[in-house]
Parts: C-alpha cells; sequence; structure tokens
C-alpha cells in the first residue's frame, strides 16, 4: 500500500470535555464522508493527534480504538507507527450489514424485496458492461451448476455463485457488497426449499440468463432475473406462511 501524506490536514477542532472520544470518532469521520482525508493517509501519531484534539492520551487512545473497531483508522506500532485512514473492506461492509440487518429483524419479504432490486438491476448491468473474462467464469460456474443437480447442498453454492458471478460482471461495487449482505440472511432461507425438480428448473433458467448477458441484451436479462426472483420470492413466502400456520 503507497501511504499518503497528510499535506493539508483538516482543522481539528478542540474537544469539549463532556464529549471527548465522541467529539474525536465524529470529526474524523465526517473528515472521511467529506473527503477530507481519504485512503492511505497518515494522520500522525498518537501524541499529536492528542494534542491537535487538545484531549488526554487515554481520550486519543479510547477515540482511536473507537475509531479502528469501526474499519476507519488503521493503528500500526513501531518505528514507523501512527494512525492511518483505513483502506475499504467490501467484505466487512457486507458482513456487518448482514448482522444489523438480522438483528433489527428484517423480514424474508423485506430481503426479497431488495434482493430483486439489486440482482435485476445486476443482470441489466452486467449485459452491458461484461467482458470475455466474465463470460469464461459464468459459463464455467453454469457448468458445474449442470453436474450437480444431484447434490442439492453443492448445487445450492454453485448457484450462489453464480448469482454473485453476474453482479461481478456488472463492475458494480456497491452493488456486489450490498448483494453480499444479502446472501447471508437469504441462504439459511432458500436452501432448505431447495428440490430436485426445482434444480431442474433453476438450470434451465440460469442458461437464458447467461444467453441473454452473452448477447447484451440487458432488457431481456433484467427480465429473466425479475421473473426468477419473483418466483423464488412467492414459493418461499408461502411456505413460511404454511408452516406459521401449522405451528399455530
Amino acid at each position: 500500500m503507497v501511504s499518503k501524506p497528510l499535506s493539508s490536514p483538516p482543522s481539528w477542532a478542540a474537544v469539549p470535555n463532556a464529549t471527548l472520544s465522541g467529539g474525536i470518532v465524529a470529526q474524523i469521520r465526517a473528515a472521511v464522508l467529506n473527503r477530507e482525508i481519504v485512503a492511505g493517509q497518515f494522520l500522525g501519531s498518537e501524541a499529536a493527534l492528542s494534542e491537535q484534539f487538545g484531549v488526554s492520551r487515554m481520550a486519543a487512545r479510547d477515540a482511536l480504538r473507537t475509531l479502528e473497531g469501526l474499519g476507519i483508522v488503521e493503528i500500526r506500532m513501531g518505528a514507523r507507527g501512527g494512525v492511518w485512514v483505513a483502506q475499504g473492506n467490501p467484505d466487512r461492509l457486507a458482513d456487518a450489514l448482514a448482522i444489523h440487518l438480522k438483528l433489527i429483524g428484517i423480514t424474508s419479504g423485506e430481503v426479497f424485496d431488495a434482493q430483486m432490486a439489486i440482482e435485476e438491476m445486476a443482470a441489466r448491468l452486467a449485459a452491458e458492461r461484461r467482458d470475455e473474462a466474465d463470460l469464461e467464469h459464468l459459463r464455467g460456474v453454469l457448468a458445474e451448476l449442470s453436474s450437480l443437480k444431484g447434490e442439492l447442498d453443492r448445487f445450492a453454492d454453485a448457484s450462489m455463485r453464480f448469482h454473485e458471478a453476474i453482479v461481478r460482471a456488472s463492475h458494480s461495487r456497491i452493488l456486489l457488497a450490498q448483494f453480499h449482505a444479502l446472501s447471508f440472511v437469504l441462504e439459511p432461507v432458500l436452501r432448505p426449499n431447495l428440490t430436485s425438480a426445482s434444480a431442474v428448473r433453476i438450470v434451465r433458467h440460469h442458461k437464458l440468463l447467461l444467453e441473454a448477458i452473452e448477447s447484451a441484451d440487458g432488457v431481456e436479462a433484467a427480465r429473466l432475473m425479475r421473473e426468477r426472483l419473483a418466483y423464488q420470492r412467492a414459493r418461499t413466502l408461502s411456505q413460511e406462511a404454511d408452516t406459521a400456520s401449522r405451528a399455530d
């Protein structure tokens, strides 16, 4: 990683005693969002930052630990140590989003709605933006999927990889991060509902979807994705409702 010097640091405001570390966290967070500081930038030592913010070393240390936990800064030890703005981590974003979706009690219906919006857009963009490497990867995953119709656990994994490959072919990092977050939530819901008959339908559908992407037909790719996900949504929610009614 090439480190970027902080040539013109933001003017940090002295933090009132009542807020201390929280005020430091808020200012550095805002500086990232406002692009006053960027990934890889050196912010200084703990001692220098405590002086700039007008707080004790302990308050600065508490703030930096919080920022490190949030993935905003990286703290390095040693002769070349100090505080650096962290590099972004999409996997961390997806994991945190998935956990918080579960914690707030998101429903299956809400997750399916979001999945449809994300993957329909991704399918259209994949048809428009895919390159030969994307197509080769999609073909390889589809070939593997076709060979696994009798092994449902492995088939489920391959099917998820096919959807992921489509989102990757959209070349949209934000769609990919959102897809990963939703897949963590959806996978336990979808896997138990997979049958040999549905595996055959999935392969047939995925072949048509790949053909649309190969043909650069974004409208058809989006339509096919919407059709598949709408069916999957209706079937899964119906099964959940049946299970709930039997439990009552």
